[in-house]
């Protein structure tokens, strides 16, 4: 199954508000991701614009989202005509082969994680490359393939449930079911070895490339709630890399 986000797009767009979005996903992205004033951005599977906001709220100097979803393009270009940020946003397939372009940064959220064998990996890696100027580095939260290694919590409280095959291999299907208050959807990721991730990069030109833990952000409001959050930080469904372009 290849998820079909032309038809979830709106629940997609309401799932961002879990509080696992903010609280970790979007913390630990941004920390990560540091400086952005005067940079050029590329926000690459930017669905409806999510990330591709936060980035130009950080200081982006010139922000573009790509995304291979009409429908999600659509979404992020309504968003863009109510708070008007300079965005462009354009539907593009991660995985063409775009003439070169300069960006200094190119982030994804949940990108590679589509990828059902080492090809298309390697495709996606291209096309990141391309998109990028020489130093230029590309940032990701993706999908943690150690899931097919420790027994997997139930994630429910944080919205979302986790399903893996009964065995790991390589393009093994991992179904994230997405919880809202009056529906679910599901969203299909596939697995492959962090081995597989550096080896794509490195043949794509990407050298640097690192590994990092989700962290949490304190919430005053919420006192010390890190007991809520263990199964979350102890067993992490999601991951972030990054590297730079030779």
């Amino acid at each position: 199954m290849t998820t079909d986000y032309n038809t979830i797009a709106q629940q997609y767009k309401k799932a961002k508000e879990q509080l696992w979005r903010s609280r970790i996903e979007s913390y630990s992205m941004m920390k990560l991701i540091g400086d952005l004033v005067g940079k050029k951005v590329v926000d690459v599977a930017c669905g409806e614009g999510h990330f591709t906001r936060k980035l130009r709220k950080a200081g982006a100097a010139e922000m573009v989202g790509v995304d291979i979803s009409e429908r999600m393009i659509e979404l992020a270009r309504a968003q863009e005509a109510q708070e008007p940020l300079g965005i462009v946003y354009r539907v593009e397939d991660a995985r063409a082969a775009v003439a070169q372009q300069d960006f200094d940064l190119a982030v994804s959220a949940w990108l590679l994680v589509y990828a059902h064998d080492r090809a298309e990996l390697a495709s996606m890696c291209r096309g990141l490359s391309r998109r990028l100027k020489p130093e230029g580095r590309f940032v990701t939260i993706a999908c943690n393939p150690d899931l097919y290694a420790f027994k997997v919590p139930d994630y429910r409280k944080y919205g979302f449930s986790v399903t893996l095959a009964d065995h790991v291999f390589e393009g093994a299907p991992i179904l994230w079911t997405v919880h809202l208050e009056d529906s679910s959807f599901d969203i299909e990721n596939y697995y492959l070895p962090i081995a597989a991730y550096e080896s794509a990069f490195l043949e794509a030109g990407f050298r640097d490339f690192a590994v990092h833990p989700l962290e949490l952000v304190p919430d005053p409001e919420a006192g010390d709630d890190r007991p809520f959050w263990e199964d979350f930080l102890k067993y992490p469904p999601a991951i972030l890399i990054d590297c730079v372009k030779s």
